[in-house]
């Protein structure tokens, strides 16, 4: 595999969510935000993150990614805007907006599912559960 970061960030990453899993639960999705700053490329992460949960008890988890966008500011003009890409032409014409971004890389949420053989199970959360680093947990519904 070709030398990239992304390979550690998914390695480290990997190892909070199992650290952060009940012992009788399975990880179905894994959501992370990212900051622009961090240069991460999706589909090098989805790779790696496939790679390092391959033969883990995270092995077919979904990892879904939030790209924070880059804010561009001009100095000519004022605006603010946010763009995907860190250089881009203002609408009043200027050539150079200044760009800022974050260099955050969050774990923001896990979905786990109980076994169904685990008899000490707490029913208050259901089958299915969003549980957050900071040891919370909270019911995740998805709008299909």
């Amino acid at each position: 595999m070709p030398d990239v970061h992304e390979f550690s960030i998914a390695d480290a990453l990997a190892t909070q969510v199992l650290r952060h899993t009940p012992a009788h639960g399975r990880v179905h999705e894994v959501e992370i935000r990212v900051g622009a700053l961090r240069g991460l490329e999706p589909d090098a992460m989805q790779m790696c993150w496939d790679a390092v949960t391959h033969d883990t008890p995270l092995a077919g988890s979904v990892l879904v990614m939030d790209i924070r966008p880059w804010s561009l500011t001009c100095p000519t003009c004022g605006r603010v805007w946010e763009s995907p890409v860190p250089f881009a032409d203002c609408a009043c014409g200027e050539v150079a907006p200044r760009p800022t971004a974050t260099d955050e890389l969050d774990l923001v949420s896990m979905t786990v599912e109980h076994d169904d053989d685990d008899e000490d199970e707490d029913e208050d959360e259901g089958p299915a559960a969003a549980a957050t680093p900071d040891g919370g947990a909270e019911a995740r519904e998805r709008a299909s």
